[in-house]
């Protein structure tokens, strides 16, 4: 008799012919803060979609409309089909279609394509820490849809002339390897010329700290609560920071910096957003750059780099944890599913 496979059906792998098995730890954390993440993200291209007005923009924004909130329902589908509780999220209070444009046709297009860019990786790394086979096929339709979606983004950034290219080079066209350990110092003697990924990394930083930058400004601009406006002012000038390190950096490699685009906000003072969804936003892309400057920072091996990016990760760190402060005191902070206490069942019953 033929020895099934481990893993086929009618061994391990049952899950097509039987009840899907409750959801792990790790399926529901990644469920509950994605739906939100995705809720969040819904709401806010929808101020987008009302004002967009380029013929190549406007589908694209549409899209993301789409995307996101079938996302969304994906997710709160199998929250419901496992009696799971369900996030407050986003609603109706949290978005003013009524408010005048606050933000460029330019800037939807660069907030769409960091958007993608940092979503796809974080689904990626999700996706790798799920078990049952619905629940991935819900990420990996997400991760599917994110690549095919980015390279439409792209398209259209390069055919409108408003991709901004990472620099052109000059390198050794010699392969060797490395014999000193003076390829890794920085601080002290003479620095070695920088490496191509690492002048990459630089220019991304800088450039995804501008677009980030501009949608703080909005922000500032429009948000009712004064803390949450002292708060976003704080950020961008840790953007300005970070985007100051590493342009220093290019500057000494005489690389161009990447152009600045503060003329993506408009004059606009009334809020399309609650500062709860502003908030929260702040917090995902602090919480998405420093999953990105982790990466990166593994692209560079001059020690003087690499103190650059610890030093942003520390500040980075520091101005998320204070954002999540800001939302507790607000009750704008949605408690994730937590394991029961079971020293208080007990003290219940004796």
């Amino acid at each position: 008799m033929e020895t099934p496979l481990i893993g086929s059906s009618n061994i391990i792998n049952e899950e097509p012919f039987c009840c899907y098995p409750g959801l792990n730890s790790s399926e529901i954390g990644n469920l509950w803060n994605t739906y939100l993440n995705v809720d969040m993200v819904s709401v806010f291209v929808k101020h987008l979609s009302r004002h967009v007005e380029d013929s190549d923009i406007k589908p694209l924004v549409e899209e993301a409309v789409q995307l996101y909130e079938q996302r969304a329902k994906d997710i709160r589908n199998i929250m419901e089909q496992d009696n799971l509780p369900q996030p407050v999220g986003f609603t109706a209070e949290d978005i003013n279609l009524g408010a005048p444009r606050l933000y460029s046709d330019i800037f939807c297009i660069y907030y769409l394509f960091c958007l993608e860019r940092f979503i796809m990786p974080r689904n990626t790394l999700t996706w790798g820490l799920l078990t049952r086979s619905d629940v991935r096929e819900v990420f990996n339709k997400s991760i599917v849809s994110s690549m095919e979606y980015f390279d439409k983004v792209t398209n259209t950034l390069l055919s409108k002339g408003l991709y901004i290219r990472y620099p052109n080079v000059t390198i050794s066209k010699v392969t060797d390897f490395v014999k000193k350990q003076n390829f890794l110092t920085g601080f002290l003697g003479m620095k070695r010329p920088s490496l191509a990924q690492e002048i990459a990394t630089s220019f991304h930083i800088v450039f995804l700290n501008s677009v980030g930058k501009n949608l703080m400004t909005g922000f500032r601009q429009v948000a009712k609560s004064k803390q949450v406006r002292n708060y976003i002012e704080r950020g961008i000038k840790l953007s300005d920071k970070i985007m100051g390190i590493f342009s220093a950096h290019l500057r000494e490699e005489d690389i161009p910096v990447p152009m600045f685009w503060d003329a993506m906000v408009t004059d606009s003072i009334e809020p399309p957003v609650s500062d709860k969804l502003m908030m929260f936003h702040i917090g995902l892309i602090s919480t998405c750059g420093a999953m990105e400057y982790a990466y990166l920072m593994t692209l560079n091996f001059r020690h003087d780099l690499k103190a650059k990016y610890l030093l942003i990760m520390t500040e980075a760190g520091d101005f998320a944890e204070d954002g999540t402060n800001i939302m507790i005191d607000n009750s704008w902070f949605e408690e994730p599913p937590r394991l029961v206490d079971r020293k208080k069942l007990i003290n219940k019953i004796h």
